[in-house]
């Protein structure tokens, strides 16, 4: 059975956007930080004592994303490209930049993380990390600076802080609603060109 497919809606007029970064033991976008080492390499979870930097993907453009909500059920989510790079912009103009929490806690917000790298993935301009080869365009990447010891032994155990996640105010809208629109309209156009050739 195919689940409901919904996109997030942001508007420029309003509060809807990105509120905070948090760093979760099972981000929804299903990738893991990555930990830069001293050789400049890189690889998963490997920490190094003097950057404290992690990297990693907090909203993966044009993927379903599974949900379960005890009000809508099982349902499918997707962030277009186009409201990615509005949410990235919202963001920064309101410089929410170093709100970090865990786990989604809104009582465990961290004062010691800042960011220091924040793209959208775009191939064709050569902006993508080597290791994001194949994380879609329009893409955010993110690195924060963790200036905290104990939070940085968290991170660097790997058991419960695993990668980033977002808290977000906005409006979803189906996508079946607008392909079921195109395919009527596909139907319809076809309908009228064998009525003309009649």
């Amino acid at each position: 059975m195919e689940l409901p497919l919904y996109r997030i809606v942001i508007n420029d007029e309003d509060e809807t956007g990105c509120t905070t970064i948090s760093l979760v033991e099972n981000p929804a976008v299903e990738i893991p930080f990555l930990c830069f080492s001293d050789e400049h390499e890189k690889e998963l979870f490997h920490a190094d004592e003097d950057k404290h930097i992690i990297s990693g993907i907090a909203m993966l453009a044009d993927t379903p994303i599974y949900r379960n909500s005890p009000t809508r059920g099982e349902y499918q989510i997707v962030f277009e490209k186009e409201t990615i790079r509005k949410m990235v912009q919202k963001y920064a103009k309101n410089q929410l930049y170093n709100l970090v929490n865990l786990q989604h806690d809104s009582n465990e917000y961290i004062n010691k993380c800042y960011l220091i790298e924040s793209l959208i993935i775009d191939k064709q301009r050569g902006i993508c990390p080597n290791e994001f080869q194949n994380v879609p365009d329009g893409s955010w990447y993110i690195s924060y600076y963790v200036d905290d010891e104990a939070l940085w032994n968290e991170i660097k155990n790997g058991k419960h802080l695993n990668g980033f996640s977002i808290e977000i105010l906005s409006e979803i809208e189906p996508v079946e609603l607008k392909s079921q629109k195109n395919n009527m309209n596909k139907k319809l156009f076809k309908m009228a060109k064998t009525i003309l050739k009649l």
